[in-house]
């Protein structure tokens, strides 16, 4: 074992209410100790019903909630919600204590992460020394676990009651009551790796081992085409996001790929530095989102329905209205409205289409392939996902807007379902990607020394391998002391609040 002390390690887990982590954190500890690490686990819930005094309650459901809650009061009262991640780095400090005393380095794992800011502001602090794992679980078992639970805390078997407040749960777990909430959907996309709790045993131990830089884990099929699925979301240049798709076969190899961008007559779509005889058109050119001005037309011209048919007075400015509903007050009821989310009316082709339309134009079959996108497809995409006999579909981001599952529901499959039709008529198979993220692909799988001076396989050596980018004293003590001293005057407002 080297002498060189290895630098403390701090983890987070990202997962959705009602998944159960017991298996995944078991697995974390075991493999940490394989590394000499010593496992230290932050319970945030734990921090944050001693910070607010949250009362004791043997329902569940109302512990469950008041958690919940009191987590959202701690956000909002802070800027940019970042009130938690205060919590957490407190929590972090007193678990830690002094680092010079320390007999054995240790890795803080961290149960849970539920807000992007969080993860955001302990990836500032902690730099190349702290990782984020998103676990997964599907929403039928996440109901059953959590449904479960409900029950036993008051004695009772589970009925649909139970169900239901379980699924109450999830929904105010997946998006809370605005931006700077509990929002699992918009953290679970940026984690470092992607593992399903039901299969998490062996990939957690891939993972650790390739953070202490096993030199022999090379990617497997679905981290490399993702990684490169991601690389070609970065050529696009579209105003809302950046969305990258893969086609591969059967065997592995790339058919074609794509992404979200204004297409260029003759095929293709615009890039940097495209010679022809069009000038670059995207939309940065145009300098507006055409379909963010239809969207506003169309509530315009509702209003103007509104006002003909005298449901609202025709005094009503509809100019206002629209304003209103798409940047002011009210924006919120408008965020996740049909009418809001509509796609239809934008220049450019999806990142999935174009994945199609170029092995189209160049003569590739995609028939049993799989496809590889950055994003969930949207309902527009999974048409002719399906109608062009691609087998299988893997995401990490999700899409709000998509009505993916709703309108394919027959053609589409999420979980594995006993099916009686022949291997030509089976459901698209949509899963989220399990595995070491794009972003930091090329970190943990560069090229490490293989073999010694004289031609012999290297032997890894897990005692004392250092973490992969790691670096001394990179917890930035200054850094954190920063953000902990924050919390103080957050928590006094709301207990102001509380004893009026």
């Amino acid at each position: 074992m080297s002498d060189t002390p290895r630098p403390n390690l701090y983890i987070g887990l990202v997962c959705p209410a009602g998944t159960d982590l017991t298996d995944v954190k078991q697995q974390l500890k075991a493999q940490l100790v394989v590394v000499g690490y010593k496992y230290e686990e932050i319970k945030v819930s734990n921090a944050i019903k001693e910070a607010l005094h949250v009362p004791e309650s043997e329902n569940e459901f109302f512990r469950i909630k008041s958690l919940m809650s009191a987590g959202d009061q701690i956000r909002e009262k802070s800027q940019d919600g970042s009130g938690v991640a205060s919590l957490m780095v407190t929590a972090i400090r007193a678990s830690r204590g002094d680092e010079k005393d320390q007999d054995k380095s240790t890795a803080f794992i961290i149960d849970s992460l539920k807000n992007p800011k969080e993860l955001e502001i302990l990836d500032k602090i902690y730099g190349r020394n702290f990782y984020s794992i998103s676990v997964s679980s599907s929403k039928d078992d996440r109901i059953t676990f959590l449904a479960n639970k409900l029950a036993r805390s008051e004695t009772k078997p589970v009925s649909g009651i139970y169900v239901d407040k379980a699924r109450e749960l999830i929904e105010l777990d997946e998006k809370g009551q605005d931006d700077t909430g509990q929002s699992v959907r918009d953290t679970f996309p940026k984690s470092d790796f992607f593992v399903d709790y039901k299969n998490g045993s062996e990939e957690i131990r891939r993972f650790i081992r390739l953070i202490f830089q096993d030199p022999f884990i090379t990617p497997t099929l679905d981290e490399y085409m993702m990684f490169v699925a991601k690389a070609t979301a970065l050529r696009s240049c579209d105003l809302s996001r950046q969305v990258g798709a893969v086609i591969c076969s059967r065997n592995g190899t790339i058919i074609s790929s794509g992404c979200n961008e204004v297409p260029y007559p003759g095929g293709g779509f615009y890039y940097e530095g495209r010679e022809g005889c069009i000038d670059d058109n995207r939309d940065k050119v145009e300098q507006h989102d055409p379909n963010f001005n239809e969207v506003k037309k169309s509530i315009t011209k509702f209003i103007e329905i509104l006002q003909e048919s005298e449901y609202i007075s025709k005094d009503t400015n509809k100019d206002n209205i629209a304003d209103d509903l798409l940047h002011g007050k009210n924006k919120k009821l408008t965020d996740d409205s049909r009418l809001r989310n509509l796609i239809e009316f934008s220049r450019v082709v999806h990142a999935e289409m174009h994945a199609i339309t170029e092995a189209a134009a160049n003569g590739r079959a995609v028939q049993g392939a799989s496809l590889y996108c950055t994003t969930y497809p949207c309902h527009l995409c999974a048409r002719h996902i399906i109608s062009a006999g691609i087998s299988s579909v893997i995401y990490i981001e999700p899409y709000p807007k998509s009505l993916t599952a709703e309108l394919y529901h027959r053609e589409i499959e999420s979980e594995p379902r006993e099916t009686d039709c022949d291997n030509n008529r089976e459901p698209v198979e949509f899963r989220s990607f399990r595995g070491i993220s794009p972003t930091l692909y090329q970190r943990v799988f560069s090229y490490r020394k293989r073999k010694d001076g004289y031609g012999a396989v290297a032997q890894w050596q897990p005692l004392s391998a250092m973490p992969v980018g790691s670096v001394a004293n990179a917890a930035r003590p200054e850094f954190e002391a920063m953000i902990a001293i924050q919390l103080e005057p957050i928590l006094e407002m709301i207990h102001a609040v509380h004893n009026e």
